[in-house]
């Protein structure tokens, strides 16, 4: 297959992970009639590179900050962008899928990078945050206020509708999971792909619909693995969804040091 003009490399990079059991991840899982197993649960970000462009879906987070799940650290963000050879100062472009402690963490580090979410999340977390606090949700307020610097900064981009934040890497808003959660559909060298995110978290979501125990809005959710699957056809594009493990096996890993916690989607 030949490489398409201005086609991005993409890299999955592994940084966290949990065990946790199917039964606590798929909502309603009793009605599958499949018995319950554990369940290893990635907690990765996306890096899209081409030349000297360096793209990155979400940001992570440091495990260390706080025990929100059980999260054990793998490979820290920032050593993972050394041993990848990326210096945070020449990221210019990040997509925030979503609001959620571990997809918003480290935005600290890069200070250059105009920065994409979804209008519809930054308004809800806002207002609850403003409203009644995030006790008991799965944000964190210091990532808030790292967003806020971002925006005082003139460099926050609120999305409400398919926007191309980069040559060949277009944003899509598909809520249920979140209100306002982002979906990122990437030319990519070997293959288009669509970067789920959280918007499934495991294969069996797109497959087959499962439902995720966290979730604004249950009937959004389902619809949203429909618009995935449509935007897959429409695109001729990869689904790769946002925490699963079996990513890892699909696709290789990266060569060198990297291999440990980085594999190449396209």
């Amino acid at each position: 297959m030949s490489t398409p003009t201005g086609a991005w490399e993409v890299i999955q990079v592994k940084y966290a992970e949990r065990m946790t059991r199917k039964s606590q991840v798929f909502h309603d899982y009793e009605q599958h009639g499949l018995p319950d197993a554990d369940l290893l649960m990635d907690y990765s970000f996306w890096i899209a590179r081409r030349g000297d462009e360096t793209v990155l879906i979400d940001t992570g987070y440091d495990p260390a900050e706080a025990t929100w799940l059980g999260e054990v650290s793998t490979t820290p963000v920032p050593n993972a962008l050394e041993v990848l050879g990326i210096d945070p100062l020449d990221v210019t472009c990040i997509v925030l899928s979503h609001y959620h402690f571990d997809h918003v963490g480290h935005l600290g580090l890069f200070p250059n990078a105009v920065v994409h979410a979804g209008a519809a999340e930054h308004e809800h977390w806002f207002g609850v945050l403003r409203d009644r606090g995030l006790d008991g949700e799965f944000v964190n307020p210091d990532h808030l206020a790292e967003i806020e610097r971002v925006e005082r900064d003139g460099r926050l981009r609120l999305i409400d509708a398919p926007t191309e934040v980069a040559e060949g890497i277009t944003v899509h808003v598909v809520s249920g999971h979140c209100p306002g959660q982002l979906l990122a559909v990437i030319d990519g060298q070997q293959r288009r792909l669509i970067l789920a995110s959280d918007v499934a978290h495991y294969f069996e979501q797109i497959e087959h619909g499962w439902i995720f125990f966290v979730f604004s809005d249950i009937d959004e959710m389902s619809r949203s693995f429909h618009t995935l699957r449509t935007l897959a056809e429409r695109e001729g594009a990869t689904v790769v969804p946002g925490h699963d493990p079996r990513v890892r096996d699909r696709y290789p890993a990266m060569p060198g040091p990297a291999g440990a916690f980085a594999s190449r989607l396209a």
